[in-house]
Protein backbone atom coordinates (compact mmCIF):
# COMPACT_ATOMS: atom_id res chain seq x y z
CA UNK A 1 0.00 0.00 0.00
CA UNK A 2 1.28 3.45 -0.90
CA UNK A 3 2.38 5.51 2.07
CA UNK A 4 -0.18 8.29 2.57
CA UNK A 5 2.42 10.86 3.64
CA UNK A 6 4.57 10.07 0.60
CA UNK A 7 1.58 10.40 -1.72
CA UNK A 8 0.47 13.70 -0.16
CA UNK A 9 4.01 15.07 -0.48
CA UNK A 10 4.20 14.07 -4.13
CA UNK A 11 0.76 15.48 -4.91
CA UNK A 12 1.39 18.84 -3.25
CA UNK A 13 4.84 19.31 -4.81
CA UNK A 14 3.47 18.37 -8.23
CA UNK A 15 0.57 20.81 -7.86
CA UNK A 16 2.84 23.65 -6.69
CA UNK A 17 5.36 23.33 -9.53
CA UNK A 18 5.98 26.43 -11.69
CA UNK A 19 3.50 26.71 -14.56
CA UNK A 20 5.76 25.50 -17.37
CA UNK A 21 7.16 22.63 -15.32
CA UNK A 22 3.66 21.66 -14.20
CA UNK A 23 2.12 21.68 -17.67
CA UNK A 24 4.89 20.85 -20.11
CA UNK A 25 7.28 18.70 -18.08
CA UNK A 26 4.92 16.90 -15.70
CA UNK A 27 1.38 16.68 -17.08
CA UNK A 28 2.34 16.51 -20.74
CA UNK A 29 4.86 13.69 -20.30
CA UNK A 30 2.42 11.70 -18.16
CA UNK A 31 -0.34 12.15 -20.74
CA UNK A 32 1.83 10.50 -23.40
CA UNK A 33 1.87 7.37 -21.23
CA UNK A 34 -1.83 7.49 -20.37
CA UNK A 35 -3.09 8.18 -23.91
CA UNK A 36 -0.45 6.38 -25.96
CA UNK A 37 0.34 9.55 -27.91
CA UNK A 38 3.85 10.53 -28.98
CA UNK A 39 5.65 13.83 -28.69
CA UNK A 40 5.27 16.21 -31.63
CA UNK A 41 8.62 17.13 -33.16
CA UNK A 42 8.28 20.90 -33.26
CA UNK A 43 6.63 23.76 -31.41
CA UNK A 44 3.31 23.94 -33.24
CA UNK A 45 1.57 21.11 -31.36
CA UNK A 46 2.10 18.91 -28.31
CA UNK A 47 1.29 15.39 -29.47
CA UNK A 48 0.77 13.00 -32.36
CA UNK A 49 -1.73 10.16 -32.60
CA UNK A 50 -1.02 8.55 -35.94
CA UNK A 51 -1.39 11.49 -38.34
CA UNK A 52 -3.52 13.52 -35.94
CA UNK A 53 -1.96 16.57 -34.30
CA UNK A 54 -2.96 17.25 -30.70
CA UNK A 55 -2.78 20.05 -28.19
CA UNK A 56 -2.65 19.45 -24.42
CA UNK A 57 -3.79 21.86 -21.73
CA UNK A 58 -3.44 21.35 -17.97
CA UNK A 59 -5.69 23.21 -15.54
CA UNK A 60 -5.22 23.36 -11.77
CA UNK A 61 -8.50 23.26 -9.85
CA UNK A 62 -8.24 25.66 -6.91
CA UNK A 63 -10.57 27.15 -4.33
CA UNK A 64 -11.69 30.71 -4.92
CA UNK A 65 -9.96 33.31 -2.76
CA UNK A 66 -12.10 33.92 0.31
CA UNK A 67 -11.89 37.71 0.34
CA UNK A 68 -10.47 40.60 -1.64
CA UNK A 69 -7.57 42.47 -0.05
CA UNK A 70 -7.55 46.26 0.18
CA UNK A 71 -3.76 46.71 0.15
CA UNK A 72 -0.69 44.86 -1.13
CA UNK A 73 0.34 44.20 2.46
CA UNK A 74 -3.01 42.67 3.29
CA UNK A 75 -2.94 40.58 0.12
CA UNK A 76 0.54 39.25 0.92
CA UNK A 77 -0.33 38.46 4.53
CA UNK A 78 -3.56 36.70 3.57
CA UNK A 79 -2.01 34.68 0.76
CA UNK A 80 -2.42 30.90 0.76
CA UNK A 81 -0.14 28.66 -1.30
CA UNK A 82 -1.73 27.02 -4.31
CA UNK A 83 -1.06 23.62 -2.78
CA UNK A 84 -3.30 24.57 0.14
CA UNK A 85 -6.02 25.73 -2.25
CA UNK A 86 -6.21 22.40 -4.08
CA UNK A 87 -9.88 21.60 -4.70
CA UNK A 88 -11.94 18.87 -6.40
CA UNK A 89 -14.50 18.65 -9.18
CA UNK A 90 -17.23 18.57 -6.56
CA UNK A 91 -16.04 22.01 -5.41
CA UNK A 92 -16.47 23.36 -8.93
CA UNK A 93 -20.00 21.97 -8.93
CA UNK A 94 -20.82 23.86 -5.72
CA UNK A 95 -19.21 27.09 -6.94
CA UNK A 96 -16.34 27.01 -4.45
CA UNK A 97 -13.65 26.45 -7.09
CA UNK A 98 -12.90 27.11 -10.73
CA UNK A 99 -10.54 25.96 -13.46
CA UNK A 100 -9.50 28.12 -16.40
CA UNK A 101 -8.23 26.54 -19.61
CA UNK A 102 -5.98 29.12 -21.25
CA UNK A 103 -3.75 29.69 -24.26
CA UNK A 104 -5.78 27.70 -26.77
CA UNK A 105 -3.94 28.53 -29.98
CA UNK A 106 -5.91 29.84 -32.94
CA UNK A 107 -4.80 30.31 -36.53
CA UNK A 108 -6.66 33.34 -37.91
CA UNK A 109 -9.54 32.56 -35.61
CA UNK A 110 -9.72 28.82 -36.37
CA UNK A 111 -8.44 25.70 -34.60
CA UNK A 112 -5.65 23.96 -36.51
CA UNK A 113 -5.22 21.03 -34.12
CA UNK A 114 -7.00 17.74 -34.79
CA UNK A 115 -7.81 17.19 -31.13
CA UNK A 116 -7.56 19.04 -27.83
CA UNK A 117 -6.99 17.22 -24.54
CA UNK A 118 -7.63 19.34 -21.47
CA UNK A 119 -6.96 18.00 -18.01
CA UNK A 120 -8.43 19.19 -14.73
CA UNK A 121 -5.82 18.45 -12.08
CA UNK A 122 -7.36 18.36 -8.62
CA UNK A 123 -7.14 16.77 -5.20
CA UNK A 124 -8.23 13.41 -6.62
CA UNK A 125 -5.94 13.23 -9.67
CA UNK A 126 -6.25 13.92 -13.41
CA UNK A 127 -9.64 14.27 -15.10
CA UNK A 128 -9.19 13.97 -18.85
CA UNK A 129 -11.41 15.65 -21.43
CA UNK A 130 -11.02 15.56 -25.21
CA UNK A 131 -12.64 17.29 -28.18
CA UNK A 132 -11.80 17.26 -31.87
CA UNK A 133 -10.85 20.46 -33.64
CA UNK A 134 -13.84 19.98 -35.96
CA UNK A 135 -16.32 19.63 -33.10
CA UNK A 136 -14.83 22.57 -31.23
CA UNK A 137 -15.09 24.73 -34.36
CA UNK A 138 -18.77 23.81 -34.75
CA UNK A 139 -19.56 24.35 -31.05
CA UNK A 140 -17.89 27.76 -31.05
CA UNK A 141 -19.48 28.78 -34.35
CA UNK A 142 -22.94 27.91 -33.03
CA UNK A 143 -22.34 29.41 -29.57
CA UNK A 144 -22.58 25.98 -27.94
CA UNK A 145 -19.16 25.91 -26.27
CA UNK A 146 -19.78 27.42 -22.81
CA UNK A 147 -17.97 30.65 -21.99
CA UNK A 148 -15.53 30.40 -24.89
CA UNK A 149 -13.49 33.59 -25.39
CA UNK A 150 -11.26 34.02 -28.45
CA UNK A 151 -8.79 36.30 -26.71
CA UNK A 152 -6.30 35.99 -23.88
CA UNK A 153 -5.10 39.52 -23.45
CA UNK A 154 -6.55 42.51 -25.26
CA UNK A 155 -4.16 42.32 -28.24
CA UNK A 156 -4.59 38.63 -28.97
CA UNK A 157 -8.17 38.38 -30.25
CA UNK A 158 -8.48 35.53 -32.71
CA UNK A 159 -5.04 34.14 -31.84
CA UNK A 160 -5.26 32.81 -28.32
CA UNK A 161 -8.45 31.68 -26.61
CA UNK A 162 -9.60 30.43 -23.22
CA UNK A 163 -12.58 29.03 -21.38
CA UNK A 164 -13.35 28.81 -17.65
CA UNK A 165 -14.83 25.66 -16.15
CA UNK A 166 -17.36 26.68 -13.54
CA UNK A 167 -20.45 25.53 -11.66
CA UNK A 168 -22.59 26.68 -14.59
CA UNK A 169 -20.86 24.65 -17.30
CA UNK A 170 -18.96 21.73 -15.75
CA UNK A 171 -21.83 19.32 -16.44
CA UNK A 172 -21.63 20.17 -20.15
CA UNK A 173 -17.93 19.28 -20.16
CA UNK A 174 -18.64 16.05 -18.27
CA UNK A 175 -21.44 15.04 -20.63
CA UNK A 176 -19.71 16.07 -23.85
CA UNK A 177 -15.94 15.65 -23.58
CA UNK A 178 -15.04 13.59 -20.49
CA UNK A 179 -12.78 10.57 -21.12
CA UNK A 180 -11.62 9.23 -17.75
CA UNK A 181 -9.93 10.01 -14.44
CA UNK A 182 -6.53 8.84 -13.21
CA UNK A 183 -5.72 8.68 -9.49
CA UNK A 184 -2.69 10.29 -7.86
CA UNK A 185 -1.43 6.82 -6.93
CA UNK A 186 -1.31 5.86 -10.62
CA UNK A 187 0.18 9.22 -11.58
CA UNK A 188 2.96 8.79 -9.03
CA UNK A 189 3.75 5.28 -10.28
CA UNK A 190 3.81 6.43 -13.93
CA UNK A 191 6.15 9.31 -13.03
CA UNK A 192 8.75 6.91 -11.65
CA UNK A 193 9.44 5.64 -15.17
CA UNK A 194 9.72 8.99 -16.93
CA UNK A 195 13.28 10.20 -17.39
CA UNK A 196 14.23 13.87 -17.27
CA UNK A 197 17.39 13.19 -19.29
CA UNK A 198 18.13 16.01 -21.78
CA UNK A 199 16.74 15.54 -25.29
CA UNK A 200 15.08 12.24 -24.40
CA UNK A 201 11.98 11.70 -26.55
CA UNK A 202 8.87 9.88 -25.37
Amino acid sequence: MTNTILLDTFKRAFFEAPSRTFGETYVQEILYRILGDTKYSGNDFDALRGNLKGEYKAVRVVYNKSKRAKTIYEDVMNSVSIGNRMASLSDIMTGQAVGNCQNIKLDNGTFDFDYLVYVLVDNDGFHLFEISGTDMTEFVKNNKFPNWCDSHGSKEKGRNGQFPITRDNIQWHMNTNYIKSVSWIDIMEISKNISLAPNKKS
